[in-house]
């Protein structure tokens, strides 16, 4: 490998390093929790789903945002018949 091709890889992997992907400002503990990010509800992916909006979740050291997510909806373990 010449020195250019070395000198332009190493800078690429300093570029790449750089991003970083997440969301924007994660907020720092002790504020309380920030207002909900706005987010886009898609169609359900089947009938019958549901739609669970995105939270900040507490992970010890800051707030992180869990995005929203089509789940199934949980079946009853009770007897139908009483």
């Amino acid at each position: 490998m010449n020195r250019t091709a070395r000198s332009l890889a190493l800078f690429s992997s300093f570029l790449l390093a750089a991003c970083v992907a997440g969301t924007p400002e994660t907020p720092a503990r002790g504020q309380g929790a920030p207002p909900p990010l706005p987010e886009v509800k898609t169609a359900p992916p089947a009938p019958g789903m549901l739609w669970i909006p995105g939270a900040w979740h507490d992970d010890g050291v800051q707030y992180v945002w869990i995005p929203g997510r089509w789940e199934s909806p949980r079946r009853s373990t009770q007897n139908p018949d009483g």
